[in-house]
This record gives structure tokens, C-alpha cells and sequence, in this order.
């Protein structure tokens, strides 16, 4: 090949290259849109809902940018939550991962409608061998106010499986010793709750205590007793089990 050839080859090979690189106009259009202040105001705050078959809390406590954290509630276990997101149009994409010391750890996959403040996506785990993918259905809750919620998150709630104790947060732990014997070390089961009127439905983690997983309860004022008929104490029912309140708690 003549050195003449040989530059017309090369000079035609840069012009190709050059041809599919993206110019910079193009490149910028396609970067992610940094959320405004009043946007990420607007969408921080608790969203519950079903995690495949079961119930969960995600709680977004920071977006700044395209930058977004927070955690989880699945059955009583707190995971924090980091990750990206950006907008497109009245959608938010976040890609969330949790921090991968426990075995279950995975990321969350979400889109956030702005305007009907609803999450669908998915979550995958990690390690597909220790736990399966899930669809994500979630909605923007309002945290009940700490007096809806007075009585049943500031008693002790004890029966014949422990003593139950519930937070503002949606969270529920039921305390009691192994074999009922009150020198043995204290054990925790942890699980999450919903609250509508007088029903309260709680997930447990996975356990050998409780007769079900799933567990529906209702709640019961107290009852003014006669000379026939003794006074109850406001108690929890359901599920094969009851939970009476410690008058002391």
C-alpha cells in the first residue's frame, strides 16, 4: 500500500470513530435530572403496602440531587436503604441497595408516582439462592398521630405467649422467656403492624413462639364488671391467643 493510500485509510477510519461517538449536546441530554428542593420535600416520608405476599414499610428520609437513602420494615427487621434517583417526567426511579451484611440483603428497584404518590417495582435479592424476587405495591401513608395510637403503643400487652410492645413506627416485639422459666435469658421475635380501627394485623418473623405467622387481632375496651360478672381489663383477641393490658404499664 503507497504512504498515500495509507493516510486516506486512516483518515477515513478517525472520521468514522468520530461519526459514533455522541456529541456533547447529545451526552447531556441523556444525564439524569437532579430533583429540586421542593420535589424531594414533597416525596420524602413513609410508604407502606405489600411486598409480595407480605406486608412492608420503606421510609425515605433523604433526597438531595439525585442522591436518595433511608430503610426498610419487613417482618420486624430494619435495613437501611442507599442508593440513586432521578426523574423522569411525574415519575421518580430510585435504585436503592441495602448494605449487605445479612444474607437476605438485596435492592430495591422503585417507580414513584408523583402525582399519585404510589410505588411499584420490584425488589431482588443479592443472593438469588437465599431469597426470591418480589413485586412492590406500596402508597404514601401519614403516620398516625402518637394519640391514636396512645393506648396500644404505651401498654404492656401480656399473655400466655409474652409480653407485646408496639411503636409509632409500625413495628410490634413480643418478649418472653424459652420454656416459660424467668431465669432463662429473655428472647425477642420481632414483626410489623397495621392499625385500621380495632383490628391490628401483625407479621412475624420467622419463629417458633407464635401459633401463626400472620396474626389478627382485635382490640377490646375495658369492661365495667357487676356482682355477677367480673370487670376485664382492655385485652387484644385473636389468632387462638389473647394479650391483656398490665395495669401498671
Amino acid at each position: 500500500m503507497t504512504r498515500s493510500s495509507s493516510c486516506c485509510v486512516v483518515g477515513l477510519l478517525f472520521a468514522c470513530i468520530a461519526c459514533r461517538q455522541p456529541s456533547q449536546s447529545a451526552a447531556s441530554s441523556t444525564a439524569a435530572v437532579a430533583i429540586s428542593d421542593a420535589l424531594a420535600h414533597n416525596m420524602t416520608g413513609v410508604y407502606a403496602g405489600r411486598y409480595s405476599k407480605g406486608m412492608i414499610r420503606l421510609f425515605i428520609n433523604y433526597i438531595s440531587g439525585n442522591t436518595a437513602s433511608g430503610y426498610n420494615i419487613h417482618k420486624g427487621l430494619r435495613r437501611n436503604i442507599n442508593g440513586q434517583v432521578e426523574q423522569k417526567g411525574g415519575q421518580l426511579l430510585f435504585v436503592l441497595k441495602e448494605p449487605g451484611g445479612n444474607p437476605y440483603d438485596g435492592t430495591f428497584y422503585i417507580t414513584l408516582d408523583t402525582i399519585s404518590q404510589k410505588m411499584t417495582g420490584k425488589w431482588i435479592p443479592a443472593d438469588t439462592s437465599k431469597a426470591h424476587a418480589g413485586e412492590l405495591n406500596l402508597s404514601r401513608v401519614n403516620e398516625p398521630e402518637k394519640d391514636e395510637l396512645e393506648e396500644l403503643i404505651t401498654a404492656d400487652w401480656e399473655g400466655d405467649l409474652g409480653k407485646l410492645s408496639f411503636s409509632t413506627g409500625g413495628t410490634v416485639d413480643l418478649e418472653y422467656h424459652p420454656n416459660d422459666d424467668v431465669s432463662a435469658q429473655l428472647m425477642t421475635v420481632h414483626g410489623n403492624y397495621e392499625h385500621q380501627g380495632d383490628t391490628i394485623r401483625i407479621e412475624w418473623q420467622r419463629n417458633s413462639r407464635t401459633p401463626v405467622l400472620k396474626m389478627r387481632l382485635v382490640q377490646k375496651p375495658y369492661v365495667e364488671g357487676s356482682d355477677q360478672v367480673e370487670s376485664q381489663l382492655p385485652r387484644l383477641e385473636g389468632s387462638g391467643v389473647k394479650f391483656t393490658k398490665n395495669v401498671a404499664g
